[in-house]
């Protein structure tokens, strides 16, 4: 099978983690040859809502279901779930702000070079992207508008906060139509998974 030249990606830096300037620290990351297109946002303008509320209650059903350690003090799982609601954040409270970065790369760049680049201390931190549809998802996820962040309720972010380095709705749009990549020349271009890690010395 013939080995694709480009690799894609996309994770968050919470804003603040790399400085006081953390578009600063992003845009210097960018500039790295290997990196062949980008585009990133800042996600600031969320808050929590009914649904986030739902997914926090119904997490700590499934802590009470494991038997976390402190549970014991608990007369009851109602109890228990009651405690843990009453704790913020609340509906309407601000998230914390993040970056979201999407970049494809040179398929000589490991998985590492990428977080040593963005100042992460994992690779864990990546999600690499292996086929059409999770790259259309991760597009959707810059303005909020993929099946999960749309189910969620979360804030429709503008094209025009998404700076990018190429046409990412057109691309979005071609994926959509297509549900295939093209050469990143003409667009871009699919990668298949593989998790690549630098070559033991």
């Amino acid at each position: 099978m013939k080995r694709a030249k480009e690799r894609f990606y996309i994770f968050n830096i919470k804003e603040g983690d790399r400085g006081n300037d953390t578009e600063a620290f992003i845009k210097s990351a960018l500039d790295h040859e290997q990196i062949i297109k980008w585009a990133y946002v800042l996600h600031d303008k969320e808050t929590y809502n009914q649904q986030d509320m739902n997914c926090r209650y119904y997490g700590a059903q499934y802590c009470w279901a494991d038997g976390f350690p402190g549970m014991e003090k608990y007369s009851s799982k109602q109890e228990y779930l009651d405690e843990q609601m009453k704790e913020p954040p609340f509906i309407g409270d601000k998230k914390e702000a993040y970056w979201h970065i999407f970049i494809i790369v040179d398929k000589s760049v490991y998985d590492e070079d990428i977080s040593d680049w963005f100042g992460m201390p994992g690779v864990h931190y990546l999600r690499v992207l292996t086929n059409p549809s999770s790259i259309k998802d991760a597009l959707e996820s810059l303005t909020n508008e993929d099946h999960t962040s749309i189910a969620m309720e979360r804030y429709r972010y503008p094209d025009d906060a998404v700076k990018a380095d190429f046409d990412f709705r057109e691309y979005m749009e071609r994926l959509k139509v297509n549900r295939k990549l093209e050469r990143w020349k003409d667009i871009l271009k699919p990668a298949p998974f593989k998790i690549r890690r630098r070559p033991e010395k």
